[in-house]
């Protein structure tokens, strides 16, 4: 868990200008004393924004916040080497931008050396699991997913129809082999409660403890051994490492959609599938409600997913940041205990920026975290989301390792 130092401050007091959306930071005209001209930039390393992910929600946090004229002007790019990482937050940096935020695991250290060098500015990480050892000036937003990968086996176990799972965790991803352990445990767990179920989580060719090189080139040969070992539930955790596995579902689906073009043709049957298919794997999703993000035909696979609460984090951390779902207060800690709204804190400035702490956490507990399960997919998941439940159950009588 996070240390002791998290902190809760008042409500912002300082009102924030508005400007123009994805405009570039910096050279904002000098306002009034009462008047905080704030400009975002943000990083993605390695998968962007458009991933169905945290980078996805982290630039949707930041146009809002354009929106609600807390934030001037915005400014993006996506990177996939450590060296274009430390480059994009260099050149941001002496741009101004008040705000700089990287998104992903890839490029913490650059993080760090960029903050060390800039003290006068406040840098977010989001989802980087970039640890204590930190500039003061870096502020965090991390995710401990164990109880939903918990959750994610126990999902898996019950919807498989070959009998075969796979999961993988992209290198960098934090905690992955904890994660690794925490899917194996809820299959484990599911087939204890359940005497009719008989699963195996398949190594997909994998040698290094399912770990696959965060690339969506890997995650598509991850998927393509996992299937070809018959695994026809897919629970990948990473940042570009998921986007190949959405590429092989999409590949597979096409071959089955061209295979079946002249029999619907002959049938007359030109209404649009609207369910999964059964000769397709079924997909657990992280990052976003992917049921609903994901394109064409991947979407009806996905039977659950994982989704970190990017908004309530953010609201944890930074001080006046838009949104009014969740308690941002549950995300922190002082003095080693859970926050309430009881407990006052003197504001802290940060880069210049008010903030409410240092760093937040979410999970599935204090609501940083959600797990859903997706409706209107085959008859015989409908009892998913009670399976769920029970493996809820079962979590909170069982802490999870290393609590």
């Amino acid at each position: 868990m996070a240390p002791a130092r998290r902190r809760t401050v008042r409500a912002l007091t300082a009102a924030l200008a508005a400007s123009a959306l994805l405009a570039g930071c910096g050279g904002a005209e000098e306002a009034p004393a009462s008047i905080v001209r704030t400009s975002a930039c943000a990083v993605s390393a390695p998968s962007g924004f458009a991933d169905a992910g945290v980078g996805a929600a982290v630039l949707e946090q930041v146009r809002g916040a354009v929106r609600q004229g807390l934030v001037d002007t915005t400014s993006t790019q996506r990177v996939s080497t450590p060296a274009q990482t430390q480059a994009a937050l260099e050149r941001f940096t002496s741009d101004g931008c008040t705000l700089t935020l990287l998104v992903g695991s890839g490029g913490a250290g650059a993080l760090s050396q960029v903050a060390q060098e800039a003290p006068d500015r406040a840098f977010l990480a989001v989802g980087a699991g970039i640890g204590d050892d930190r500039p003061d000036n870096v502020l965090t937003v991390d995710f401990d997913l164990r109880d939903s990968a918990f959750l994610a086996g126990y999902a898996a176990a019950h919807a498989t129809r070959t009998g075969a799972v796979a999961v993988s965790a992209s290198t960098g991803q934090a905690g992955g082999e904890d994660l690794l352990a925490a899917f194996d445990e809820g299959a484990a767990a599911a087939q204890e409660a359940d005497d009719d179920l008989e699963v195996r989580v398949v190594q997909a060719g994998m040698t290094e403890a399912r770990t696959v090189e965060d690339t969506a080139a890997a995650g598509q040969e991850w998927a393509r051994a996992a299937t070809e070992e018959g695994a026809d539930v897919l629970v990948p955790f990473g940042s570009a490492s998921p986007q190949g596995v959405v590429e092989h579902l999409a590949a597979l689906a096409q071959e089955l959609e061209e295979r079946d073009d002249a029999e619907d043709a002959d049938e007359g049957d030109d209404a649009p599938d609207t369910e999964a298919r059964e000769d397709l794997p079924y997909l657990i999703w992280t990052g976003s409600d992917g049921s609903k993000t994901l394109a064409g035909p991947v979407r009806k696979q996905v039977i659950a997913s994982i989704v970190p609460q990017v908004g309530l984090g953010m609201r944890a951390v930074l001080t006046g940041w838009p949104g009014d779902d969740g308690d941002p207060l549950a995300l922190l800690e002082v003095d080693g205990e859970p926050a309430d709204a009881s407990q006052e804190a003197m504001p802290e400035v940060v880069g210049g920026l008010e903030v409410r702490s240092r760093e937040a956490v979410g999970d599935l507990d204090n609501g940083g975290v959600e797990l859903v399960v997706s409706d209107g997919v085959l008859s015989q998941l409908t009892g998913l989301g009670r399976a769920v439940a029970d493996g809820r159950e079962l979590l909170d009588g069982q802490p999870a390792e290393g609590d």
